[in-house]
């Protein structure tokens, strides 16, 4: 097992400076460096990636930003600011859904099953999981890795290099996953449906079907501060943001939302001090320091996904 890179705890005291980064559909890359990711502080960067879509943005909280998308893209950048394609390992075909950050590993993971894992964030292997579907999530936390594919197939690791192991969901289109670190509560959910949309699990290998607050989940993306996970989606098939709460992954409670125009879609993120931000593909953002009161700002055109120099909260 490779030792972690560095700190993976407060950005900003061991790492990369504090800092929000935001993509969009059109390959757009935006910075921010406010504490309150207030409207009018997103700066536009040259993407690497053209106008191809970027699906996730993460960090290891030290020293590297990775992007990936479609065409089987994936980007890095030392600072956020500048950034280099990279050779993913994935077809041009393929779509990189999900990029994710743990114990001196990267993982990124998508269409046809496919995985792959590196180091540095350059050099990338395919790695054979047994897992089948679109792989539309990867988590890490707690010296384990968990993914989770459209057809509800889980597998668990704890080296990505190694053996990857099946396990029972419950949830019946692993959308997204997110492993909290101050409560050691892992969630995952579906894309769609209230049968099956959300489950929690202790120790990311035995799962729990929970209840959600949404009347229909249509898509589904997680944040967290050091008290509260909040989760953002549709309310209805119509696209209404909706957004819910939970200290402990099991029981929820719906929110009202600052805003409800505009669809859901991209992925939450939080900072060290506890602001809690979802991204909308309207370019509209919500930000909450509780996951009860939320604000409405404003980010870049066509926002999809966004992360914070500190990493997930499973670095944290």
């Amino acid at each position: 097992m490779i030792p972690a890179i560095g700190a993976t705890s407060a950005a900003g005291s061991a790492g990369l400076p504090y800092q929000w980064v935001s993509a969009g559909s059109a390959g757009e890359i935006y910075t921010s460096t406010s504490t309150t990711a207030a409207t009018g502080t997103w700066t536009l960067r040259t993407s690497s990636f053209g106008t191809t879509s970027i699906q996730r943005v993460a960090s290891n909280g030290t020293s590297l930003y990775v992007a990936v998308g479609q065409s089987g893209k994936l980007g890095t950048s030392p600072d956020g600011i500048t950034w280099t394609q990279r050779t993913s390992s994935f077809s041009a075909g393929d779509t990189i859904q999900d990029i994710a950050y743990g114990n001196g590993y990267w993982v990124a993971v998508g269409d046809n099953a496919k995985i792959a894992y590196s180091t540095d964030g350059t050099t990338w292997t395919q790695k054979t999981t047994g897992i089948t579907g679109t792989v539309q999530s990867v988590a890490w936390g707690n010296g384990l890795w968990v993914i989770g594919s459209t057809n509800g197939a889980m597998y668990t690791a704890t080296d990505p290099t190694g053996t990857w192991t099946s396990r029972t969901s419950t949830v019946a289109v692993v959308y997204d996953i997110l492993y909290f670190k101050a409560q050691n509560i892992w969630v995952a959910g579906a894309d769609t449906g209230t049968t099956g949309a959300l489950a929690s699990s202790t120790d990311g290998l035995t799962w729990t079907a929970r209840t959600s607050a949404f009347s229909l989940l249509a898509t589904i993306m997680f944040a967290a501060n050091t008290s509260v996970v909040a989760l953002a989606g549709y309310k209805t098939n119509v696209s209404t943001n909706d957004i819910e709460s939970s200290t402990d992954g099991i029981t929820w409670t719906d929110r009202t939302p600052a805003t409800t125009s505009g669809g859901v879609y991209g992925k939450g993120a939080s900072d060290d001090a506890g602001l809690m931000v979802f991204c909308y593909v309207s370019a509209a953002l919500q930000t909450s320091t509780n996951g009860s009161t939320w604000t409405s700002q404003t980010c870049g055109a066509g926002s999809t996904t966004l992360c914070h120099s500190s990493g997930t909260p499973s670095l944290r």
